[in-house]
């Protein structure tokens, strides 16, 4: 068995530290797709009512709000949420690059 270099074992440590945040940012970014496609539903259901008002819910109450108002919320929201899941891909791309990277190295 060949024993790793100093150099080795800390880019076999940093390979595994990499490993642990595109995890991370994968369950992050799932969970932002998940809520993106709930806004998506909310929005594309508030588009087909013909009423001037509806009820949103903030936190454990609703407040009746002009339909407007919570259909521009809710596409400030989509467009949040969609900038937060680019910003993880470029994030998990990042790192995915570090770590092959440090796998040629390890060779």
């Amino acid at each position: 068995k060949e024993e790793l270099s100093p150099q080795q074992r800390h880019a076999l440590t940093q390979v595994n530290i990499y490993q642990q945040q595109i995890q991370v940012l994968m369950a992050q970014r799932q969970q932002m797709e998940m809520q993106l496609k709930e806004i998506e539903v909310a929005h594309e259901e508030l588009q087909k009512e013909e009423i001037a008002e509806v009820y949103k819910a903030i936190g454990p109450a609703l407040i009746k709000k002009k339909k407007e108002a919570v259909v521009e919320d809710l596409e400030e929201a989509k467009k949040k949420i969609k900038t937060r899941i680019q910003t993880i891909k470029s994030q998990e791309k990042k790192l995915r690059d570090k770590m092959k990277e440090l796998s040629t190295k390890l060779g």
